[in-house]
């Protein structure tokens, strides 16, 4: 009889456990998408990558020069597409070229925004480039560029071709005083 008793009481243990594991595994769903360290780590390659880029070009005066890579007569992007951005290219500037060698072999999409406040008060967003619409796991970085009055158009090489921007159409509006406009260029990654 007390044989009896201690086989029962170990398959009503076991069973409780079998119970408990099987609610375990259906409380927690793991799918494809759920995030891994892998991907998370795989992120944050991507958002340092874009941010290193954009200081790199900030502190060279190439994301500037980018900015002012401008069609004077057309008020948008030199070279750009119909719609006066970079379409899945990033623009012939030294930045540009910096864009595609950090993340055009690597199977990683990117776009550039450009944003500026307008006279109202209003954050306006303005495309550079354009690759499509980021995904779910996108990262971004960004950077400050401020462009004053005197500084010119310029073309790919960053070598001056045209009028100040205060006189070339530019983007925005013109601040009082010297500067013309303080821009926040963002980058956004992800993996295609």
């Amino acid at each position: 009889m007390r044989g009896q008793a201690h086989t029962l009481e170990g398959v009503a243990a076991a069973l409780v456990v079998v119970l408990a594991v099987t609610f375990t595994l259906q409380a927690t769903a793991v799918t494809p998408l759920t995030a891994s360290t892998a991907s998370q780590h795989i992120e944050t390659q991507h958002e340092r990558a874009a941010a290193s880029v954009l200081e790199t070009a900030r502190s060279d005066g190439t994301l500037s020069e980018t900015l002012r890579y401008w069609n004077a007569s057309g008020g948008e992007f030199a070279n750009a597409s119909e719609e006066g951005y970079y379409v899945g290219d990033p623009p012939n500037t030294t930045f540009g070229d910096a864009l595609g060698a950090t993340f055009g072999d690597r199977a990683v999409a990117y776009n550039v925004n450009v944003y500026y406040v307008t006279d109202d008060g209003e954050r306006r967003q303005r495309r550079v480039v354009y690759t499509g619409a980021p995904s779910a796991d996108s990262v971004a970085a960004t950077r400050t560029v401020t462009v004053y009055d005197d500084q010119q158009v310029v073309d790919a090489d960053g070598d001056t071709i045209g009028p100040r921007v205060e006189n070339a159409s530019y983007l925005g509006p013109d601040s009082p005083g010297s500067v013309y406009g303080v821009y926040t260029v963002e980058v956004v990654a992800w993996r295609t």
